[in-house]
């Protein structure tokens, strides 16, 4: 799979994250009781906060933060992307 790292994440406003970050242990505080991230519209699958979302929710924020040293942007981009699919597949059925 090829990514260009030059125009961000391609992050596809699926909302399979945020419909799932109950089951992130680290950010459970942001969750509302079904598991659903308190700031998502369900309604448009977007961030109500977005510019301001904690730094867990912005891939490019993370990694440069957190991670440069550890692994490759594209590399660490392949990872989130494979985890997005797992959640698309626990949200959605398919």
């Amino acid at each position: 799979m090829e990514i260009d790292v030059k125009k961000g994440f391609p992050c596809k406003k699926c909302g399979a994250c945020c419909r799932n970050i109950g089951k992130a242990f680290f950010v459970k505080n942001l969750a509302l009781s079904d598991g659903i991230c308190m700031f998502l519209d369900q309604s448009t699958n977007l961030c109500m906060r977005y510019e301001n979302r904690p730094i867990f929710c912005n891939v490019d924020a993370f990694y440069d933060k957190y991670m440069t040293d550890k692994i490759s942007r594209d590399q660490f981009y392949k990872e989130n992307i494979k985890t997005c699919e797992e959640l698309r597949m626990l949200t959605n059925g398919r």
